[in-house]
Parts: C-alpha cells; structure tokens; sequence
C-alpha cells in the first residue's frame, strides 16, 4: 500500500501570534464540514523549550488518517528564512483512502486559511528517498533546495506562492501558468500563487520522476 502525505507551510514571522494565526485558521475552515474543519480541535498548549507547538490531528481526521499542525516560536532573533522555521500542518493516509478531488478541495480552502506559501501531496517512500539528494544539494548550494529557494521535486499536485515561484523558477505565476496551461491538468491562481494539479489518477512510483522532469522542462 502506498503511504501519501499531504504537507502544507507558512513562513513564520516574528510579528505574527501563532494563537491568533490558529483561530483564523480554524475560522476560515469552518465551512468545510467535518472532519475537515476540525471541529473540536483542542486549545493549542504552551510553547516548550524546544520552540515549537504541535498538536495531534489523529482523533478529528477518522480511522487511517493522522497528522499534526505545528507552530514555531515567533522571535526576531530565532527565526531565519528557512523552511525549518516554517509552521506545518502535516496529514498521513494510504493511497485511495482519500480521493484526490477531495484533496484539492480542502487545499483550495487550507492554502489561504493556513497563508501558505507551498503545498503538496507526496509519495512518502519518494520524499524519504529524496532526502540525502536535498541535504547534499542544499550543502553544496547554501540554498534552502526544498524549501522557501527552490522546489525539489514537483508531484501531481503542488501549490507555490508568488515568492517561491519567483525563487525556484525565475517566473511570475501568471508564466508559469501561460506555459503549462493545456500540458496538464489543471494550473491556476490561488492565493496569490499557483496551483498546479498534473493528475488527479492514481501515479505509478516509476512515473513521479517523469512527471518532475516533464514539468521543469516545459518551465525552462
């Protein structure tokens, strides 16, 4: 069975309280209906000395599915631009336990609820496998490779907010979108940044590399 992860990141910011940015989280998501709301979710808790909060999605989400919703510590002095500051909200299912219609629709209203600036749906076995390739890179580079500088890898679906897009591809949403549209699925504006759905069919393992190559080249 393959293992699916849904990951969704917002750049912490100093000035930004992380018990207010939860409440108008949960508040835009309120009509979504359950379990996607969250209804019910428990009060976040105080942050430890290790700087971050994370709660548990696992009760909320139904049989199969976990996750979790992390906040940093929000500081000047702490924060720096990289995705290891990011929040996240992070969400685990196996391969047909959720339909990926339906994960487009939560991440239309999760993408501007949760101010993200990148969000995708991932074969877990890949992202592991991917790792060394990253931290390699991102030595080599001094760039955050996959994270707020650059895109490692693009899945079926993705989501990259003006920023991103600007830093990983050197193009505006609006490019990107002119060259993509009619060479895949779906690309559209949302939230201030793009949208890029590839397929919503089931993906082979084999055909995630291909789909990555694809897509960069048609950017290039």
């Amino acid at each position: 069975m393959v293992k699916l992860n849904l990951e969704l990141r917002h750049r912490a910011k100093p000035n930004e309280s992380y018990d207010e940015k939860h409440i108008r989280f949960l508040e835009s998501i309120a009509d979504l209906g359950t379990p996607w709301n969250l209804e019910g979710l428990m009060p976040l808790p105080d942050i430890g000395s290790e700087l971050v909060i994370s709660v548990s999605l696992d009760k909320l989400l139904g049989a199969g599915v976990k996750g979790n919703i992390t906040y940093k510590y929000r500081s000047e002095k702490y924060l720096e631009d990289n995705a290891q500051f990011d929040d996240h909200i992070q969400i685990d299912f196996n391969e047909g336990k959720i339909s990926l219609n339906e994960i487009i629709r939560i991440l239309k209203s999760y993408i501007p609820a949760f101010d993200c600036y990148r969000a995708t749906l991932r074969n877990w076995n890949i992202t592991k496998s991917d790792w060394a390739k990253i931290v390699e890179e991102s030595n080599n580079t001094g760039k955050d490779v996959n994270g707020r500088d650059g895109v490692y890898r693009i899945n079926p679906i993705n989501y990259f907010d003006r920023e991103l897009c600007l830093r990983a591809f050197g193009l505006s949403p609006e490019q990107i979108i002119q060259r993509l549209e009619g060479k895949v699925e779906s690309v559209s504006l949302l939230h201030g940044g793009v949208l890029l759905i590839y397929s919503t069919l089931p993906v082979e393992q084999g055909n995630f590399d291909n789909i990555d190559e694809e897509v960069k080249r048609l950017l290039q």
